[in-house]
């Protein structure tokens, strides 16, 4: 049972199935359709977001069984449940969780306020993402000139994002709050990044520090107007390190060992924390890291390989050499763009790419399963991505108006 209202039934590929997700389909198809109409989008578009919205029901049940991304089910049971309960008291109890926010079910009541028609299948929170991540399309590409739309367009169409908004997962939220609390701090207006900073807490801790450390260097020490604030940040960043050593050093050491312990197998075919706790443990102290000197080299070390994987020699299916071709596409486009743009003369690009390497850095340190961090790189990179995209076209915009106003020999 969900509650009192409702049981939940696994519906699976019955003809139930295709008829409630037809019918979300339908829900965003019509509206698409008014928005190309209206013309804030051209026919390329429009062709696009329509097979993107039909995605959802091409990866779940039909290409893959939704238990490859497991934690889709604990997302549906609590929008099902919040759906069908009539308690609002209820509904509050279960956002909050030994005196904490739950992020689960608040990721499900923000992918709730879609207006689907209806919700009963795991797929459905699918659709909700994917029309959040559309809003956010047309918000970033009324950002340019029209004639960047196909270019724009591109950006969201890669394989990583196609997938991860195809589920019932939470990656698409932490994506794209991390995409406007970017661009908002690149154009100056911090108010509403800071407001940003309380889902991500809730929602994926791990990059409300990471921008949070963005926020800091940006309001407090402008490390993004010249080399000479940013050579301060730099500074009292590396003596704050120093003078909280231990403290970053224990916070770094716990998510080691807890991913590693999550992903542990025993002999005895046990797993996880309960095998960690009975066969591995004694091996804690040989993991820990006992300086900021011994984490700067480890994760030089495995950074490359943070990046590219995953490996050759881990690939079990077929969507593991895809993601390894991905991989290597993403660090082109983010090379491409700073080259081709002179972007490396730019001191907000040098502040964004110095954040995205400690971000990069963190996680190739506390790095264990591969699935797991292949959608947290992911989700880190992205963002960063899109925001050296909007810092690339606003200055070859700037540029072009330069030479518009300024007259000619």
């Amino acid at each position: 049972m969900v509650n009192e209202y409702f049981k939940i039934v696994d519906y699976g590929g019955t003809l139930e199935y295709y008829i409630f997700e037809l019918a979300n389909f339908s829900a965003l198809a019509f509206p698409l359709l008014i928005i190309y109409k209206l013309g804030f989008i051209n026919t390329n578009s429009f062709i696009v977001w329509l097979a993107l919205f039909f995605s959802p029901l091409v990866f779940n049940y039909f290409l893959f069984s939704p238990g490859l991304f497991g934690d889709q089910f604990m997302y549906a049971r609590e929008l099902i449940a919040q759906k069908s309960t009539l308690d609002s008291n209820e509904i509050t109890s279960s956002l909050w969780s030994s005196g904490q926010i739950n992020s689960v079910s608040l990721s499900a009541k923000i992918l709730g306020l879609i207006p689907l028609a209806n919700f009963m299948t795991v797929t459905a929170l699918a659709f909700t993402n994917k029309f959040i991540l559309f809003l956010t399309f047309l918000w970033f590409k009324g950002l340019f000139k029209n004639e960047n739309e196909n270019e724009v367009l591109l950006f969201f169409l890669i394989p990583s994002l196609v997938l991860y908004s195809s589920m019932a997962l939470r990656d698409t939220l932490v994506i794209v709050i991390s995409i406007i609390f970017i661009i908002n701090l690149i154009r100056g207006r911090a108010l509403l990044p800071i407001l940003l900073l309380f889902p991500l807490a809730i929602l994926k801790i791990q990059m409300f520090a990471i921008l949070s450390l963005y926020l800091v260097a940006h309001l407090i020490f402008q490390a993004h107007r010249g080399k000479y604030l940013f050579s301060l940040f730099i500074f009292i960043l590396t003596i704050i390190t120093v003078i909280y050593e231990e403290a970053i050093l224990s916070t770094l050491n716990l998510y080691r060992v807890a991913f590693i312990a999550e992903d542990f197998v025993a002999f005895d075919g046990s797993r996880s924390y309960q095998a960690w706790n009975l066969y591995g443990a004694e091996d804690v102290e040989a993991l820990r890291i006992q300086s900021m000197f011994e984490a700067i080299y480890l994760s030089v070390l495995k950074l490359p390989i943070l990046l590219l994987m995953p490996m050759p020699w881990n690939w079990s299916n077929i969507f593991y050499p895809m993601q390894s071709i991905e991989s290597c596409i993403l660090i082109y486009l983010y090379l491409k763009l700073s080259f081709d743009n002179k972007m490396y003369e730019n001191s907000e690009f040098i502040l964004l790419t110095f954040i995205l390497l400690i971000g990069l850095s963190v996680y190739a340190l506390i790095m264990a399963n591969e699935g797991t961090f292949v959608r947290y790189r992911f989700a880190l990179y992205y963002p960063f991505l899109l925001g050296l995209l909007y810092l690339a076209r606003k200055s070859s915009q700037d540029t072009q108006i330069f030479h518009q106003r300024t007259p000619s020999n």
